[in-house]
């Protein structure tokens, strides 16, 4: 079996051995012991996508008591309604108003689930913060002008 199928099922037999019940985790997170059952045997037909799916995983993880980041990272990486890209949206939205969606985005490799993590870098340096403008900088002394600070 491929991890994806065992993905479900994986997060099932962790739940019961901690003796958590489905009634408990939709009573936790407001979402339906039918989605859960449906979640935990890999069938998203009825799921909602991108935000919403990552909410609902993430709720199921903390309930469960599992790494909520673990969970969802996998989530997204395996499953496309998780996906944090925005590339298919951007897609699915040029579609409506009727252009071409290839000339708006193109796709690049290390985007594609199971490539490189998709997330911010947390080590990355900070933008250089640039002096704001001249007459941005004339606010502050006519302030302190007119109300004597």
């Amino acid at each position: 079996m491929s991890e994806r199928d065992t993905f479900g099922p994986r997060l099932r037999r962790e739940r019961e051995r901690r003796g958590i019940t489905l009634e408990m985790i939709a009573a936790q997170t407001n979402v339906s012991v039918d989605l859960w059952t449906a979640f935990e045997a890999n069938d998203f037909v009825r799921w909602p996508k991108g935000v919403f799916a990552r909410s609902f995983v993430r709720d199921y993880a903390k309930a469960v008591g599992l790494d909520a980041n673990e969970v969802v990272d996998d989530f997204c990486r395996l499953f496309p309604l998780g996906d944090r890209r925005a590339v298919p949206l951007i897609r699915e939205q040029a579609k409506l108003i009727g252009h071409d969606a290839s000339a708006i985005v193109k796709d690049e490799r290390q985007l594609i689930p199971g490539g490189v993590d998709r997330r911010a870098n947390p080590n990355a340096p900070a933008a250089p913060v640039e002096a704001p403008p001249a007459r941005l900088r004339l606010v502050p002394r006519l302030f302190r002008a007119i109300f004597h600070t």
